[in-house]
């Protein structure tokens, strides 16, 4: 069977960001970062009030499917801080910065990539973005293969986050893929579950080395190892 398309998680598949996926551990760093970006004078209420409405939001405590845009998420802090509105868009985009700024591409993706693009493979990224992240600053995180991916999907613009079978339903639709004509790569058992849902090939990548169990198809600690497997098929 000829594999036709590949999906990727971005963050721990594609992209390294050198910090926690739990953000709820350095909302105090953030939320300081943003606000002095900006001129906002901060006290330990509001910094308290802002780390209590992200806390709510946060998918690692609560889990959700139905995604919920940034603005929506900044404008409740803004409100409870009583704070010019003027100023919400740039400190919104400061604290996703915060995260950002020591993201790097893993040195495995390019020669994936290139053999996808030289043996006529389609491939598309499908992530969960953090607190509402708007596409332009999230997809800024894979700049540098942008021509590679002929489909960028984010939580945002489908609607549902991971396991939700949409995002999934999308790539095959785009693809005009069966699900065994495709595979999706992710770092999480969400990523495998969606795959999962619709019937899609997956792959876990555990680049920490763990022997963790998804019920995934394929399990590689580097990327590279998905060339063998795609010519095996």
């Amino acid at each position: 069977m000829k594999i036709k398309a590949i999906g990727f998680d971005i963050g721990g598949t594609l992209v390294n960001y050198n910090k926690s996926l739990n953000w709820s551990v350095l909302y105090d760093d953030a939320i300081t970062y943003a606000c002095e970006k900006n001129s906002i004078i901060l006290t330990e209420k509001k910094i308290n009030d802002a780390k209590m409405i992200l806390e709510k939001y946060n998918t690692r405590v609560t889990p959700r499917e139905v995604e919920v845009p940034g603005q929506v998420i900044f404008k409740e802090i803004f409100d409870k801080w009583n704070e010019n509105k003027e100023k919400l868009t740039n400190t919104k985009k400061a604290f996703y910065e915060f995260f950002q700024k020591e993201a790097i591409l893993y040195d495995d993706v390019i020669e994936v990539l290139d053999f996808c693009k030289d043996n006529g493979i389609k491939c598309s990224v499908f992530t969960d973005i953090a607190y509402g992240m708007e596409d332009e600053i999230s997809l800024n995180d894979i700049s540098e293969i942008a021509d590679y991916i002929d489909l960028k999907l984010t939580s945002l613009n489908v609607g549902y986050r991971k396991p939700n079978k949409k995002g999934f339903e999308l790539m095959l639709e785009k693809f005009n893929c069966r699900p065994d004509e495709m595979f999706f790569v992710g770092d999480e058992q969400k990523d495998i579950q969606g795959a999962k849902s619709v019937n899609m090939k997956s792959i876990l990548i555990c680049r920490d080395g763990q022997n963790k169990k998804f019920n995934q198809d394929y399990t590689v600690t580097r990327l590279t190892e998905i060339i063998n497997i795609v010519r095996s098929m």
